[in-house]
């Protein structure tokens, strides 16, 4: 009796597990689809989330790019186009009686030469650029930026700042713009435009710090004039000696 009972138990159990098999099947089929189904909806949000930072940064970056408010002028106008960043190209300088300096940037490289007069002939002569002076041409630069305001870069740091301001430039100077032989005569501070100029600085208190860091070729200058040539779409940098002759004109162009 006990023995049937056992086999009609062990009966019992192969049926039960006969049943259970698919079910098990099943719910394993179904777990995992779940997990599937589980990560691609995550993924599906992360996509989401990335999708819409793109789109903010892509905003962000439009707004930088446009100016932060409208403007109506002449001037504002003109600097409008200019947003943006002007590299050092050339640099052209008088220094003494007769004596001439000619940087330029060909093809990538810097080129330099000066020269002078002798014996009633001019004669030239090179000039050897080191890895130092050659670093402080790259990256000396002209920024305006999405306000219209204008920097003056040097390895990407502001040494001199202007502000924007539609019917002004920023005119520091001891002196009348007549003692000064590359201004205008009638240079004040309401001078914006003259000839196809567009003037933005005109000054000579600048600290001797900030002098000698944009006076690259070391020439002693104490006047600084900024200044958009609108015929050749570039800025001008012109450091000059107040009292003297020394001069020199620094081309940015984009």
């Amino acid at each position: 009796m006990l023995s049937k009972t056992f086999h009609y138990f062990a009966i019992c159990k192969n049926c039960i597990l006969r049943i259970l098999l698919p079910f098990a099947f099943l719910f394993l089929i179904f777990s995992c689809r779940n997990e599937e189904d589980s990560a691609r909806i995550e993924e599906k949000r992360h996509i989401k989330i990335k999708q819409k930072e793109t789109i903010k940064s892509d905003s962000s970056v439009l707004t930088e790019a446009l100016p932060a408010a409208t403007v109506k002028g002449k001037k504002g106008k003109v600097l409008q186009a200019c947003i943006g960043t002007y590299q050092l190209t050339s640099i052209e300088a008088s220094i003494g009686a007769n004596g001439l300096l000619d940087y330029r940037k060909e093809y990538g490289a810097w080129r330099a030469s000066g020269s002078a007069i002798s014996d009633g002939m001019r004669e030239s002569y090179p000039i050897n650029l080191d890895r130092k002076t050659i670093s402080e041409l790259n990256n000396f630069s002209i920024d305006i930026d999405n306000n219209l305001n204008a920097r003056v870069l040097i390895n990407e740091e502001p040494i001199i700042e202007i502000p924007y301001k539609e019917y002004q430039l920023d005119f520091k100077l001891k002196n009348n713009g007549k003692d000064y032989i590359p201004l205008p005569e009638n240079i004040t501070k309401f001078t914006t435009f003259s000839s196809f100029f567009l003037y933005l600085l005109a000054t000579d208190r600048l600290s001797k710090n900030i002098m000698n860091k944009i006076d690259l070729l070391s020439l002693g200058t104490d006047v600084a004039l900024l200044r958009y040539n609108r015929k050749e779409a570039q800025f001008e940098l012109n450091l000059f000696i107040g009292e003297c002759c020394d001069n020199s004109l620094y081309i940015f162009k984009k």
